[in-house]
Parts: structure tokens; sequence; C-alpha cells
């Protein structure tokens, strides 16, 4: 017996040396990872044509139009090469202030040449025929795109975590790709989309499962008008195009069921961002903000937070590396 109790405490030390070791390792693989993103976004923050005018962000966007003709992959690595940067001398300190908020529309005016209007976030160019049977991110022909795409919607599933049945609503479906998987697993899930064609798509995408999604066409502002309470309300790639984020958190809140949860997935959401929140001025924002009038805002974590604890919500963050998409934030009520 004394044997025997002797070679597990061995084991057991040995166990603790391995870990100890392990983590050790680890923690200095982590430390390199992050020091070899941070050269790597320096390097390419010293490389980036830094904007001044509107006739330069539409040179820079006939630059997009030339790389669009031979891939989708090129006009992608031209987004990267500039940005527009005004002088935030004048922004408003307060970022819940209605003067802030006045700032954010005025600079979006001047770049997109029109006042800002939901009606803006349309998608004219959707063709149902082509994009019924070939949506995004298929049509890309990237295997990059396609592949994070494929990802975050493995770790949307992955990180909710819900039971069996579970209610969604899901704001800004789209081409209905997590739409889709999520009704296939059975769950009973609410789209939310500006854009009917995008809603027809998705209807003929989930046609035939026992549990199809219920499609209503509205703006963010719908979620006043639902009476349902949600097990996870769901914004991937979203909710940085609603103009009142912050009446959306509060209504949000609200429409939770008890252990309810809100997901932002792949959101702009970091305190790299220059001002507390506002719109977003990379390349390929800029190109969505002028060509199409989408509205595209970013958020400092440090605000987002303060917002969410203000509508008693906490805030965990979840970070994926294997793809750049694969940052996912959690927000539950706080405890009474």
């Amino acid at each position: 017996m004394a044997f025997i109790n002797d070679y597990f405490l061995r084991r057991f030390d040995a166990r603790i040396v391995r870990d100890s070791w392990l983590e050790s390792v680890l923690s200095h693989q982590e430390a390199s990872v992050e020091a070899s993103i941070q050269d790597e976004e320096q390097d390419h923050i010293s490389k980036v044509r830094r904007l001044s005018t509107i006739n330069d962000i539409d040179n820079a966007l006939n630059e997009v139009d030339i790389a669009f003709r031979v891939s989708d992959d090129a006009m992608r690595e031209v987004f990267k090469t500039f940005e527009f940067r005004p002088a935030l001398d004048d922004l408003p300190q307060d970022p819940f202030s209605k003067e802030y908020i006045d700032y954010q529309f005025s600079l979006y005016e001047k770049i997109s040449g029109k006042k800002y209007n939901v009606n803006n976030e349309a998608s004219e160019w959707i063709d149902f025929n082509t994009h019924s049977t070939c949506p995004f991110p298929y049509y890309t022909q990237s295997f990059n795109t396609v592949s994070d795409q494929l990802m975050m919607v493995a770790l949307i599933i992955r990180t909710l975590r819900l039971k069996s049945g579970a209610k969604i609503l899901e704001f800004g479906p789209g081409w209905g790709n997590t739409t889709l998987a999520l009704a296939q697993m059975g769950y009973q899930v609410t789209a939310i989309d500006i854009e009917q064609r995008f809603l027809k798509i998705v209807e003929a995408r989930c046609s035939g499962l026992l549990t199809p999604p219920r499609m209503i066409c509205g703006d963010f502002g719908e979620i006043e008008n639902l009476e349902d309470s949600f097990d996870a309300i769901l914004f991937y790639e979203s909710f940085h195009h609603c103009s009142n984020h912050q009446s959306l958190i509060r209504h949000s809140r609200t429409h939770l069921a008890p252990g309810g949860q809100v997901m932002f997935a792949s959101e702009p959401i970091t305190d790299a961002f220059p001002m507390p929140w506002g719109l977003r001025l990379d390349g390929q924002s800029l190109w969505a903000i002028r060509k199409f009038g989408w509205l595209e805002l970013g958020f400092t974590e440090m605000y987002f937070r303060e917002l969410l604890l203000r509508n008693g919500l906490s805030l965990e963050k979840h970070n994926f590396p294997i793809t750049e998409l694969g940052t996912i934030f959690i927000a539950r009520p706080l405890s009474p």
C-alpha cells in the first residue's frame, strides 16, 4: 500500500511539473503571438495612406473597383491600404450626449453625400435567382472569406451553448448562413432585416425545414414591437449598422428570457478605436459608406462596457484567433 501511495504521489508531482511547464510554454507562445500581431499591425499602420478629402476617398475607391475586377481577395487587400482621418479636436466629450450623436451623423453626411436614413441600408444589387443558390460568402470564390464565415457560424453556435428548442432573435441575418444553421438545429429563430430581398433569399434557403425561421422586415427599432422573450439575441456583423445603438441595448435587455444572453459576434469593438464610438473610417468602411450609404460604426471596449453596465448588463469577451473575425462578446443581465 505504501508503494502504491508513493507511486501515485510521484505521478501527481510529475503532473504538477508538467502542467506548470505547459502553462509556461503556452504563456510564452501567447506573448510571442501577441508581440508578432502588434508588430504586424504597426507595420500595416505605417503603410496605410491617410486620406484628407472626399476627392482622395473617391480616387481610392476607384482603385477598389479596379481590384474587384481581378478578385474579391484583391479588392479586400486594397481596402487595407487607405483610411480617412479627420481632426477630432471638436469631438464632443460625452459619448452619450446629443451633441456627440449629431457630430457622428454630420461626419456620415460629409462622407456619404446624404443624410442618414434607414432606407440607405437597402441592397438593390441583390439578385434572387443568382444569390438564392450562391449567396455570400460562396460567390466570392475566396477560400479565406468562405472559411472565415463558416468558422464563425460554428463558433457562434459553440459559444451560445443553447438548449434544444431555444428561442433566438437574430438581427441582420443578411444572406441567412447563420439563420439556416440555427433553424436546421431546431431552434426557434426570429430573423429581422431591413432588406426584403435578403429575407426572400433566407426564406428560400430554409424552405422545407421542420422549424423554419419567422421572418420580419424592419429595422432595429422593430424590437419595440415584439412581445416575445428570447433565450438569445444575436448580432453577427450587424450591430454596427444601428443608428440608435444605445436604445437598442436598452430594449434588448427587456426582451431576454431568464438566463438569456445577447451575443455580439465579429462586431468592431476594440480599444484601438480612436473615439468612444463613431463612424469607422478604414478602407472597407469608407467603401460601404460612400458607395452604398450604409452606416458603419465602431466602439471602444471601454465605452461598450459602460453602455451595457448602464443598462444592467455585464460583458464577457471570447477570443478565437483561428480567424480574424473571431471576437465574440456575450452580455448577460447583472444579478439583482
